[in-house]
């Protein structure tokens, strides 16, 4: 299958910004995303979570202290793209929420909580100018509501040819499809020991049935040929280098993340 007939929209390769233009933002932004758009980049990837009260927050960890302490450093020397008004909370320190354990409101209420979206906000702000690869963050097999929460939000903004839909959870792309066929889904993979040993080869793809993979890059660097094989396009993550894209591209993967893709799109 043609990735040009899962994206109508788009032209090949694809290219999408990790988490936005995350070096000069901070990650998962609405200051990242519309960075890279007004770059050129064409594409954004980005993460969502289910909070406790059911809202779709665009949000990569499952804690937020990690993006707490890059806040707090950012606002120690007020940094251009962060808005003065969020110092004033800096130094109460990370909260470290669990982001399935917290509501849309005590995330509102963290030092970082303005410049969290949601995903409405998201399509609101970027609509049809860009195309997306939606990332579900769930680690278990049945569903509390990410997948259809996500499908009905697509739907209601109209983009459904505008997104792919992808996760490193196989049963999270299954309970996706139920929800809303038609979609395409990705299947991510890495070697790291961070991921169940039972999906670092890409497993998931047939337990997820997805129509396309996600590799990091340098599986796509080792075993090239056995992707192609699979008969799946293939978008490997995250490429940073120019070289190492165009390497990639030869080897023929159908598009690239990367958290330099302003660099990349030139």
């Amino acid at each position: 299958m043609r990735i040009r007939h899962l994206l109508p929209h788009a032209q090949e390769p694809l290219l999408f910004a990790h988490r936005g233009l995350h070096r000069a933002h901070i990650e998962n932004t609405l200051d990242a995303f519309l960075a890279a758009r007004d770059a050129g980049v064409p594409g954004i990837e980005l993460d969502v979570h289910l909070t406790a009260d059911e809202k779709l927050v665009v949000f990569h960890d499952d804690r937020t202290g990690r993006i707490e302490a890059q806040l707090h450093e950012k606002t120690d020397g007020l940094a251009p793209d962060v808005p003065a008004s969020l110092s004033k909370n800096r130094d109460s320190g990370p909260r470290n929420l669990v982001i399935e354990e917290a509501t849309l409101t005590q995330i509102r209420q963290l030092a970082i909580g303005p410049i969290v979206p949601t995903l409405d906000d998201v399509f609101d702000a970027l609509g049809s100018s860009v195309y997306y690869d939606i990332e579900l963050k769930t680690r278990t097999r049945t569903s509390r509501g990410l997948e259809a929460q996500t499908a009905e939000t697509i739907r209601r903004h109209g983009l459904l040819e505008y997104c792919v839909v992808s996760s490193f959870n196989p049963f999270a792309l299954r309970h996706f499809r139920k929800a809303q066929p038609g979609i395409p889904l990705g299947i991510i993979w890495t070697t790291s020991h961070e991921l169940y040993w039972f999906l670092r080869h890409g497993e998931g793809a047939v337990l997820g049935g997805a129509d396309f993979l996600k590799p990091e890059w340098d599986i796509v660097m080792k075993h090239g040929w056995l992707l192609r094989l699979s008969g799946r396009p293939f978008i490997p993550w995250s490429v940073n280098d120019p070289q190492r894209a165009r390497l990639l591209l030869e080897q023929g993967a159908a598009g690239i993340i990367s958290d330099a893709a302003d660099s990349i799109a030139r």
